[in-house]
This record gives structure tokens, sequence and C-alpha cells, in this order.
């Protein structure tokens, strides 16, 4: 541990701890997935490896999720409830990678091995990144139809060698959200439309609030997911699977634009990034408060005072 300090814009300084945090240290995450470290070195993410092998958190000093925590965000999968709502949000990409990540939301408190899920938190059980093994930021390059029916399929959907689905998919997943841009109509269907068709318009998105940050007293995405993030100040209100370790190698190392310091640069591998906040956009965060009990008055003998009535008769 080491304590120490940095100067602040009004000539004061700044004390804080330093204690440093490998990902040896995150044993839940290391018993889910033994070859993190290993698929860390094949993405080539110099910064990621250097912090979360050595401790060396200085290599993400400026982090635009700066409220990110492991310990707090990630949790090992468990069976979610019959009763949670489920939803998915989307990016688009082809040349680039496509991000589709699968939320819940908690209907009330749950319980798991390390805490509680606050109601009203919303869990990414699933995600599909379409990213090249071992080139980062680098797409799969697969058609509108090919990602719809790899939608469907990891929703219980069947297809035939044709491509023609036999099975509907079975996951009741509520609604989806996706990138704006992806129904756009250039001269022919739009992606949305090609993605839906492939899919007997069993997959469905609605478009996506792509407000990224907040302009005359309305909350941004970036806001969104970050009160997300933060939560009540303990609990947080989003929450990773320990097998989404695509958000969790990128999300945390995203950084702030230089020239526009309230969004992230756009330059960086920010596609799951834009798909969670698409996710936070569709479902605003409002921290769950504590309903206090009323205050009751006792008289002298230790009851409950009634309360004063009319007794007069109109």
């Amino acid at each position: 541990m080491t304590v120490l300090e940095r100067p602040l814009p009004n000539g004061k300084t700044h004390r804080f701890v330093f204690i440093p945090s490998r990902i040896q240290d995150n044993q839940l995450l290391m018993q889910n997935d033994p070859d993190y470290i290993n698929n860390l070195y094949l993405v080539g993410s110099e910064q990621l490896v250097k912090a979360w092998l050595n401790g060396d958190w200085n290599a993400v000093e400026g982090a635009f999720f700066d409220c990110w925590n492991s310990s707090k965000h990630v949790v090992r999968p468990f069976a979610l409830p019959a009763d949670w709502t489920r939803f998915r949000s989307m990016d688009w990409g082809s040349a680039h990678p496509f991000s589709v990540g699968w939320w819940a939301i908690a209907s009330d408190d749950y319980q798991t091995e390390t805490g509680i899920i606050p109601r009203g938190s919303i869990v990414r059980y699933r995600e599909w990144y379409g990213c090249k093994d071992g080139e980062a930021n680098v797409g799969l390059k697969l058609t509108a139809e090919e990602v719809g029916r790899g939608v469907a399929e990891r929703e219980g959907a069947v297809f035939a060698e044709s491509g023609q689905m036999t099975k509907a998919p079975t996951e009741d997943i509520e609604y989806g959200v996706l990138d704006p841009a992806a129904f756009s109509e250039d001269g022919g269907p739009s992606i949305h439309e090609r993605l839906s068709k492939a899919t007997d318009y069993k997959v469905w998105f609605g478009r996506a609030d792509n407000k990224r940050v907040s302009m005359k007293g309305a909350m941004g995405g970036w806001d969104q997911m970050r009160s997300r993030l933060k939560g009540d100040g303990e609990r947080p209100g989003l929450f990773v699977f320990s097998t989404c370790k695509d958000f969790i190698r990128t999300v945390p190392l995203l950084q702030h634009d230089p020239d526009r310091p309230e969004d992230l640069d756009t330059k960086a591998e920010d596609h799951i990034a834009d798909e969670a906040r698409y996710g936070c956009m569709s479902r605003p965060y409002l921290p769950v408060k504590e309903v206090k009990k009323p205050v009751v008055q006792r008289d002298w003998f230790d009851e409950p005072e009634e309360e004063e009535t009319n007794w007069r008769v109109a």
C-alpha cells in the first residue's frame, strides 16, 4: 500500500492510497476462465496486460469509467429467476466488430455468493462479440442475415443448412434495441430489415436512443451507464457475468476523448460500450431508496395514539 499525492488545480494537494490489484487476485474470474491470461496476450492490449498482470493501474489512468471495480461488478454466472425481464442490445459492425449483449432486470433484491444484486439492477448474462480471434477491433465481416441467425440460435432457434428456421427461439426476450444506423436504407433494405427477415421476424429490435452526452438537462447515455456502475454508492446497478470476458476486457480501458472530455475516445475499441449504452438508455436508472417506516407516537400508557377523528355529523 502506497500513499500518493496529486496536485489539484486550486493549488491544494489530494492524498490517496494506491492498493495494487492483479488479475490473479480475482479468483472468481480465474476459476471461471483459466485461459483468461493467455487470451490477454492474444488480443495485443499492452495496457491491459500490464495493468491486470502486474497491478500497474497507472497504465489506465484517466479511464472513462473510473468507477469500474471488477470485485463489485463481475459476478459468477447463476440461474436467472424466471420472473426477471430479459432484453438485448446491439451495436452493428462488419469490418469492425458488432456486439450483442443480453440483459436481465432484477425484479427484487437477489442474494449471490458475493453480495446482493439490488432490485432494478441490470445483469449482463450473455454476449456475442463479432471480433476476429487474436485481432483486437477487427470484425468478422458477417452478413446481416448471418448475424440475425446467430442471435436467434443463441436464444434457442434452430436453422437448416439452407438457412430456413426449423425451430423458433425459446428464450423469452421482452425487447431489443439496436444502433440507429442499422435502420438506414441506402438503395435497399436496411441492416435491421435483413437481420429480422432472416429470422422470420422472431428477432426484432427497436431503434436505440443514441444520445451520448447530456444536453439541456437530459441525461446522456454515458451518464446513464456511469450512474448504473456507481449505483447507490455501495451496490452497483449494473452487473456482468464473468463469462462476458470481452466486456470486461474492453470497457474498463476506454479513455476520454482528448477534444471532448465528456465523451469517450471513439478511436478505441468502443463497440461493447456503445451497445451497453443503448441498453442503459432503454432502462433509465433510478436508485431504489429504502422506505422508512413512519414513527408512531405513543401516549403515557405506551399505547399508539389513535388518529383524531371528527365526531360531528354533517
